[in-house]
């Protein structure tokens, strides 16, 4: 077992943060979706606006996701440096 390139380590740490963004973003996302239920529209509010405020959580889960996804992405990658640079085939 070879040593790990700082850059894996660096990379490493963002694809973590990164991760974490994501799974952030949908833990809040989760909160709203239950906040979505005891909704109440102030008076003169829009007629469909627990459904605007379920749509706003909904996207704020999609963004989550993607960024999860983007995370992975970076993790992989710092596996496939770290790999090369060690010269495993």
């Amino acid at each position: 077992m070879s040593a790990v390139p700082r850059i894996g380590r660096l990379l490493d740490g963002i694809g973590a943060l990164v991760f974490l963004t994501g799974v952030a973003l949908v833990g809040r996302a989760w909160l709203g979706f239950r906040e979505v239920q005891s909704f109440q529209p102030g008076p003169g509010g829009p007629p469909m606006g627990a459904v605007t405020f379920a749509d706003r959580f909904w996207l704020m889960q999609k963004v989550g996701v993607t960024v999860m996804i983007i995370g992975v992405g970076v993790f992989v990658g710092a596996w496939w440096i770290a790999r090369r640079r060690s010269g495993a085939n």
